[in-house]
């Protein structure tokens, strides 16, 4: 009776996090043949490039504290979590815009200097876009939260309110006001600045807490290793779309990064398997219970197979429809795309593992290893076949990142092992 209960309790929360993900889906799935009308190629190209480098920024302004929240929480009593939910509240505001600010120095210098001869502008565009990534911050804290909690509902209504809001700003920018690129960009800052306002709102307690300093320099020390392990993410799926932009071929460019979005939307199942079984990995690491961790892993690997298989099926049906017929084109970029939800599903589970258990120099080290076989694969597989080389390098480097990341925790484990033998002898 007691495993009939968990089981319809898990499948009544992943129905909750699914239809978080799916709803604004299927709006956006509504709406994409609009987008597709009104979108050129170049527009395409222009807002996947500036988005590719959200993988590269995003760790570095957020700093990563989200994950540190999330690995204690199920540590600390309920004062201690609301002291420390506060400062890491406080932390990504105001250390956040700090951050932004140098990113956006960074990228400047690379676009005006080290790209100087770019087909893509730098204003307004890198500006709308680091612009939106500071002031999501307290927004993923608050849908952490809510996960954390198992609050479902409340993850559901912030969640699809959020998607909608978006989707909504950016009909009107893109289809109504014929902004493009452009409006596509801004639909993003000013549902966030929205957003913002309100997670502000509820959250105002928080600033009555005493910000603690300890937590600050506890927080830095352990997400340092994970900022430069995640901005390395950048090289697995980001740095694709850079490359094939220094290669010249815009258009090419626009087509693949409509693929790439395309075959975006598994990711919508594949992060909502996430959210449901998030807290049962952290816990079942905590009390070192790995082979419930493993199951989880597993049911959340056969699930994701699962939908890929049914996507590539569907995938030239569903891309005519989405393009409104104008970018079939970049179907044999989605189904390859499609592939990498399984690697990096596998590659995210286990790095999940390493994060709970504290082992974030492995993360560290696995990302920097990881990303050098990253940047010799896109070399070679780009200048060889293009976007096609660009799709599969997307696939493989999460593999490599999976396996890199298996090998390093039983080499530290043995490690480990050892060394508790050799002070048992002494």
């Amino acid at each position: 009776m007691e495993l009939f209960y968990r089981v319809k309790t898990q499948f009544c929360t992943l129905s909750t996090y699914l239809l978080a993900s799916i709803i604004p889906m299927v709006f956006s799935l509504i709406a994409n043949p609009f987008f597709a009308k009104n979108m050129s190629p170049t527009d395409y190209a222009t807002v996947g490039y500036y988005t590719a480098f959200n993988s590269l920024i995003t760790p570095l302004v957020n700093f990563y504290l989200i994950h540190y929240y999330t690995k204690r929480f199920f540590e600390l009593k309920k004062q201690e979590l609301i002291n420390f939910k506060a400062t890491i509240f406080k932390l990504l505001i105001y250390f956040s815009i700090v951050l932004s600010i140098l990113a956006l120095l960074g990228l400047y210098i690379y676009c005006s200097i080290l790209n100087k001869n770019s087909n893509i502008p730098f204003f307004p565009y890198a500006l709308i876009s680091v612009l939106s990534i500071p002031i999501s911050g307290i927004y993923t804290l608050t849908l952490v939260d809510y996960k954390m909690q198992r609050d479902s509902k409340r993850f559901f209504k912030l969640s699809v309110f959020t998607g909608i809001l978006a989707l909504l700003i950016g009909l009107f920018l893109v289809v109504f006001l014929k902004y493009g690129a452009l409006g596509k960009l801004s639909s993003i800052l000013i549902s966030n600045i929205i957003i913002f306002i309100y997670c502000l709102f509820i959250n105002k307690n928080l600033f009555k807490e005493k910000f603690d300093k300890s937590i600050f320099k506890k927080s830095i020390i352990f997400c340092f290793p994970l900022v430069i392990a995640s901005m390395l993410t950048f090289f697995s799926s980001g740095y694709d779309k850079v490359f094939l932009e220094r290669v010249g071929n815009i258009v090419e460019l626009g087509y693949y990064v409509v693929g790439v979005s395309i075959a975006g939307y598994i990711n919508v199942f594949s992060n909502s398997i996430n959210n449901t079984f998030q807290p049962d990995i952290y816990e079942s690491v905590v009390k070192r219970n790995f082979i419930r961790c493993a199951k989880f892993i597993g049911l959340k690997l056969i699930i994701v197979f699962v939908i890929v298989f049914v996507f590539i099926l569907l995938a030239p049906y569903i891309i005519n429809i989405l393009t409104a017929g104008r970018y079939i084109a970049s179907t044999k970029y989605a189904i390859i795309i499609s592939f990498s939800t399984i690697t990096s599903m596998m590659y995210y589970s286990v790095s999940q593992v390493t994060v709970a258990m504290g082992y974030t120099k492995i993360t560290l080290i696995n990302k920097i290893i990881g990303s050098l076989f990253s940047l010799l694969i896109f070399s070679f597989f780009i200048k060889k076949w293009g976007a096609i080389g660009a799709s599969w390098g997307v696939v493989l480097s999460f593999g490599i990142l999976f396996i890199g990341n298996v090998l390093l925790l039983l080499i530290y484990d043995r490690r480990k092992i050892r060394i508790k033998i050799h002070n048992l002898k002494k």
